[in-house]
């Protein structure tokens, strides 16, 4: 997630500034910039569905820019095999934060300390979940 906002190159006397949207530590989201995200020790935040990712970008744009949902490709350390597996044993009308909880855990007791690797961990199993869902809802099963 990205907003795009001001005009030309700041290098060139522009006021550009493209930041990205971060998880504050109250779990509200805010865009900034990565220095400034570093320095407070934030994650980047991570959406199963650019939809959701769009609509928490609006509401956390205070700039009022251009919001953009960018796809992130997942780390080679997240296990999508498993979890697509996982989630698809899973009822697909298990609460999200339910199901975020139980992967977050699984994650840290495989050994996972990186915060942005479980964030994706997470962001990856809600997509498979979302993706459930919507074969349920197409097949009205």
């Amino acid at each position: 997630m990205v907003e795009f906002c001001g005009k030309g190159d700041p290098i060139f006397g522009g006021t550009a500034a493209d930041w990205a949207l971060y998880k504050t530590e109250n779990g509200a989201f805010a865009f900034m910039g990565a220095a400034e995200a570093q320095r407070c020790k934030l994650v980047m935040a991570y959406f199963p569905t650019a939809a959701e990712a769009e609509k928490a970008g609006t509401a956390a744009s205070t700039r009022k820019g251009l919001i953009s949902a960018l796809p992130v490709k997942p780390r080679l350390e997240v296990p999508t095999a498993q979890i697509s597996w996982i989630v698809a044993n899973k009822h697909v009308g298990e609460e999200d934060s339910e199901l975020a909880e139980d992967f977050a855990d699984r994650a840290k007791r495989a050994g996972a300390a990186d915060p942005d690797l479980i964030a994706q961990i997470v962001a990856y199993a809600l997509a498979c979940h979302r993706a459930n869902q919507a074969l349920v809802a197409r097949f009205r099963l």
